[in-house]
């Protein structure tokens, strides 16, 4: 087996969000500790220290991408955002110049404001006490989990349930 292939490869990040901006990764220079984005919220090439962007930089997620972490439908998201129960996040559009918009991406801020928003919609018909029903909703440790690519461990409590085991990471 070669090298190459016992190697773990790293993980590309095209479209991602530093200062609150959507960018999309256009050119990388290691050597340089170079990274040349577009700006989409300027309309603008930048450059930016390699280093520093990914120290700084927030994942950019799609609603499909959203809708997974969140256990909804993308269905569901497409109708608050349309509805305007959620914020609409940043958009990208083409960069041929004619600008022609394309898909939503989610940062990491925005997917946690969508998920406490989900926290208080009830799932199915309504119940005669008022009460919200999300029995199937992820925990807050959950959620940042699932954002920041860590290991869950479930141990499994009887037949049929599983109850989250959280364990330290290790450094």
């Amino acid at each position: 087996m070669s090298a190459r292939k016992r190697s773990k490869r790293k993980e590309k990040w095209l479209y991602f969000y530093l200062n609150n901006q959507l960018h999309k990764t256009l050119q990388t220079k290691r050597s340089e500790d170079l990274l040349v984005a577009w700006n989409f919220v300027d309309g603008k090439r930048v450059a930016y220290n390699l280093s520093d962007v990914y120290m700084r930089r927030q994942r950019a997620y799609s609603i499909p991408q959203t809708a997974k972490i969140l256990n909804r439908h993308v269905d569901t998201i497409k109708r608050h955002l349309r509805n305007g129960n959620l914020r609409k996040p940043q958009q990208i559009y083409s960069l041929d110049g004619q600008r022609i918009p394309k898909k939503y991406f989610f940062s990491e801020d925005d997917v946690r404001e969508a998920y406490e928003f989900f926290k208080t919609v009830h799932i199915g018909r309504p119940r005669y006490d008022g009460e919200v029903n999300n029995s199937n909703y992820l925990s807050k440790a959950e959620l940042e989990a699932l954002l920041r690519n860590d290991a869950m461990l479930y141990t499994k409590v009887d037949e049929e349930t599983f109850a989250p085991v959280w364990k330290q990471p290790e450094w």
